[in-house]
């Protein structure tokens, strides 16, 4: 796969000359929103992670082939 040639940045400014965005290519744009979603898997993994492993730890979960035994007897 060819690497993207670097683009110059281009900035929105206001009226004073602050810049107050920016324009960016779709592909560059696409990059940063797919980082940003992983970056959010990431964060609530390892939210969820330590209260997980407590309750592993307790012996409050059950595994997935008990879990489906129980639900298809109730379903009989």
């Amino acid at each position: 796969m060819k690497a993207p040639a670097l683009k110059p940045e281009q900035f929105v400014t206001d009226a004073k000359g602050k810049r107050v965005g920016v324009l960016l290519d779709m592909a560059t744009y696409d990059r940063l929103r797919e980082a940003e979603e992983e970056l959010a898997d990431l964060r609530a993994y390892d939210t969820a992670r330590p209260k997980v492993q407590a309750e592993v730890a307790a012996g409050k979960v059950v595994s997935l082939a008990h879990y489906q035994l129980k639900r298809n007897a109730r379903r009989k």
